[in-house]
């Protein structure tokens, strides 16, 4: 009984398949509509538009920033002719960072003031923010700030005259 059973069921399963078509042909229309879906790309979230602020003030120059514009102010329209070779000096600000100035030392530009330490330095000064702004004002007693021990200078004295007589 069994087996007439199962002979039934799967002669009734070989007589549906015309019934079936119909279906699977609707089927096929909608997966075709479900692939698109998928393949269409996808819209980014709207970002909230972005909030007006007024035009924010200039930036605070650091102190450092001060300094080296301060000293190149004072240097940018002296005449470097007279100085026969290069020269390089790193200035240790001891309140503020470091900085170098130098003069012809690089083949594009005569002068130079950048802030950052210069490795090959032929001197080295060592003072305070307060010392450098009198310096960059011209007119700087550098000897009786050195035997004060407001400015302290290590390396090449000539080069270091050099760049004192700039700067005056």
């Amino acid at each position: 009984m069994a087996d007439e059973k199962t002979l039934k069921t799967v002669e009734k399963a070989e007589t549906k398949p015309a019934a079936s078509k119909p279906a699977a042909k609707k089927a096929a229309p909608a997966k075709k509509a479900l692939a698109k879906k998928a393949a269409a790309p996808k819209k980014a979230p709207a970002k909230p538009a972005a909030k007006k602020t007024k035009a924010a003030p200039e930036a605070e120059l650091s102190p450092l920033d001060i300094l080296t514009t301060a000293v190149w102010k004072n240097i940018e329209k002296k005449s470097v002719e007279s100085i026969p070779f290069a020269i390089a000096i790193q200035v240790n600000v001891h309140d503020a960072g470091t900085f170098y100035i130098a003069v012809k030392a690089n083949p594009d530009e005569d002068k130079q003031v950048m802030q950052s330490d210069y490795y090959l330095a032929d001197g080295i000064v060592e003072t305070g923010s307060d010392e450098v702004k009198k310096i960059a004002a011209g007119k700087y007693d550098y000897i009786a700030a050195a035997k004060s021990g407001a400015l302290i200078y290590r390396g090449d004295l000539t080069k270091g005259i050099l760049i004192a007589e700039l700067l005056k």
